[in-house]
């Protein structure tokens, strides 16, 4: 009888899911993929057949940690809101997600800032699709001949609720009430005049 084809999908999950505990164990400080392969039952060289170099690892673990936020907003995208419904949701939808990963695990939180740190490009491509969700989203109100500046603007507004630096350097400030104000200066901006208080 043959032998079953391991699940690879699963075995990448737990090798994922091992580093991650690693990191919030370390606060960042180690990750090992020897460790780590040893943690889920693996050799190291059955472990560099899913991550080649700790680099590979790392970037794996920021892909992942990013998807869940595009997916949401993605879902935001979708849903048939008005273009400030749809701002505002953008908005509160990335304050949530990334200040309940905060809340959860400061120390971990952390750590993924700073694994950030050495990888820019994954942090610059997920920084695009982001702002390409945004840009999608003031298209339905703003002329194309405007919409890269109304989108520089309510990216350069909104730093405190998507950075995740900013989000655990001003945490007590990170409230939907205050994202909700910002969100509002933002849309009586691009609507040309203040909103009502």
């Amino acid at each position: 009888m043959a032998r079953p084809k391991p699940d690879t999908e699963k075995i990448r999950h737990k090798l994922l899911q091992a580093a991650e505990d690693m990191l919030a164990e370390t606060g960042g400080r180690r990750l090992v993929l020897s460790e780590i392969a040893r943690r889920v039952g693996l050799s190291q060289s059955h472990a560099h057949n899913f991550f080649a170099t700790k680099s590979d690892l790392v970037r794996a673990l920021a892909e992942r940690w990013f998807a869940e936020v595009e997916g949401a907003l993605d879902a935001v995208q979708k849903d048939q809101l008005d273009p400030a419904e749809a701002l505002e949701a953008y908005v509160l939808t990335i304050l949530r997600l990334k200040r309940a990963r905060h809340d959860a695990d400061p120390r971990l939180f952390a750590a993924y800032i700073d694994l950030a740190g050495d990888h820019g490009d994954v942090i610059a491509a997920h920084a695009g699709r982001l702002r390409d969700g945004l840009r999608e989203i003031l298209s339905r109100q703003v002329p194309s001949s405007h919409l890269e500046t109304a989108t520089d603007m309510v990216m350069d507004a909104t730093v405190a609720f998507r950075i995740p630096h900013m989000i655990a350097l001003m945490r007590p400030g990170a409230s939907d009430e205050r994202a909700r104000r910002v969100v509002a200066m933002c849309q009586a901006a691009l609507n040309g005049g203040l909103p009502r208080e």
